[in-house]
């Protein structure tokens, strides 16, 4: 079941690529909003607790996310309030972008 949500919700996110057009802006995407808990750069990961993902169909709660630059660890720490992209990349849910918010 789980293999079935994570593909309805790829394709929503290619869905939404296509749309867009592949020449906008990353700005064009509507960022989601979290704190973050812990920064773990030796394991290239930050916990965020997170509102309702809507583009990935995920539900308030606290997740570890992989990140696609590790010098995304280092614009953060923990208990920032934030503003996140998502994607789901090579199957796992990715960080790839993040600023605090009020910046």
């Amino acid at each position: 079941m789980r293999t079935i949500a994570s593909l309805a919700a790829l394709a929503v996110v290619c869905g939404a690529a296509v749309a867009q057009g592949i020449d906008d802006p990353p700005s064009a995407f509507a960022p989601d909003e979290g704190i973050v808990r812990k920064v773990d750069k030796l394991a290239g990961e930050i916990i965020i607790r997170h509102g309702p993902l809507t583009e990935m169909d995920m539900p308030p709660m606290t997740m570890a996310f992989e990140v696609s630059n590790p010098q995304l660890l280092d614009e953060v720490k923990a208990g920032d309030r934030v503003t996140f992209r998502v994607e789901l990349l090579n199957g796992r849910f990715t960080v790839t972008r993040i600023e605090r918010k009020g910046q």
